[in-house]
């Protein structure tokens, strides 16, 4: 028996959320023949916590939404992990031209 992938809260930025959450219909065709959709719901994410600064998971963006979704963090191209919050840039190794 496999074992199940470890699931972790990850940020989503407004855009990637509405690109896997948003219910969309066709709504009428333009001149050109193609066909134009409307939104008409988009689902509420299971964890929302407004004003948090964080990273997108998936196009790295910054992000205020608040909107964490349970992911794979193998499957996540923006992995914000405990580690790099300890980072510390030296401006030192800075070259002045």
């Amino acid at each position: 028996m496999a074992a199940e992938p470890v699931l972790l809260p990850v940020a989503l930025c407004e855009s990637c959320w509405l690109q896997d959450n948003a219910k969309w219909e066709p709504q009428s065709v333009n001149e050109d023949g193609n066909i134009l959709m409307r939104l008409v719901g988009v689902e509420t994410p299971e964890i929302l916590t407004p004003g948090s600064v964080d990273t997108c998971c998936m196009c790295g963006s910054i992000t205020i939404a608040g909107i964490y979704e349970m992911r794979d963090p193998k499957k996540v191209y923006f992995f914000n992990d405990e580690s790099s919050k300890d980072f510390e840039f030296e401006f030192g190794n800075i070259d002045d031209e």
